[in-house]
């Protein structure tokens, strides 16, 4: 009997640190897919970040200037070298802007379709020296507009950027909010967008 209590007990010891090791690491895997452990930077550092690489930067703006479409808006973030993790074509032809397309995890590969071609008459090598370009300004998207957003980190649910204004006339005034955007000089606003569900303030502040 006593024996076959302590098989139990061992049994249930076994089972229970199996349980625990899943248990932590469902948990790690959790963080991982929103962003528990990555880096938080402070306005300083984005600022740092940004000067460290201004010339890559503004390399990476002429291109994305010289191949975006006429007429049409690009949202493009990169997950790696083959995958787009986001694509959003938007038609500004009209006073109406719509949004034509947009998809998640998208080959780089299916850019080649007719459907999307047709629209932004990409070549593949197009897109690859775009990447490369990020790569070199250590930044992951671009979003077409003035000001033309350079997404720099994700961070938890949120997402740290660069607004680069390329028209003096553009109005500056509706981004002093000193919250989800940072002036830096009459060329470059920091933002911090919080996500659907997360803070939209810089975490600093």
């Amino acid at each position: 009997m006593e024996k076959l209590l302590k098989y139990l007990l061992i049994i249930l010891g076994v089972t229970g640190g199996i349980c625990l090791i899943y248990f932590i690491a469902m948990a790690i895997m959790i963080g991982y897919a929103f962003g528990s452990f990555d880096k938080i930077y402070s306005t300083s550092e984005l600022k740092e970040e940004y000067f460290s690489k201004e010339i890559e930067i503004k390399q990476l703006v002429s291109y994305y200037n010289k191949i975006k479409p006429k007429n049409y808006s690009i949202d493009i973030k990169f997950k790696d070298d083959e995958i787009l993790e986001r694509l959003q074509i938007t038609n500004c032809k009209d006073s109406a802007v719509n949004v034509i397309y947009k998809g998640w995890d998208v080959r780089v590969a299916d850019l080649q379709n007719d459907s999307l071609k047709n629209i932004l008459n990409w070549e593949v090598d197009v897109v690859t020296e775009l990447k490369v370009k990020l790569d070199k300004a250590n930044c992951i998207s671009v979003e077409d507009g003035e000001p033309i957003k350079i997404g720099f980190k994700r961070s938890g649910l949120g997402m740290y950027s660069f607004n680069i204004f390329q028209k003096t006339q553009t109005d500056r005034g509706k981004y002093n909010s000193k919250c989800e955007y940072i002036p830096v000089n009459r060329n470059l606003m920091l933002e911090y967008g919080g996500g659907a569900i997360g803070p939209q303030c810089f975490p600093d502040n």
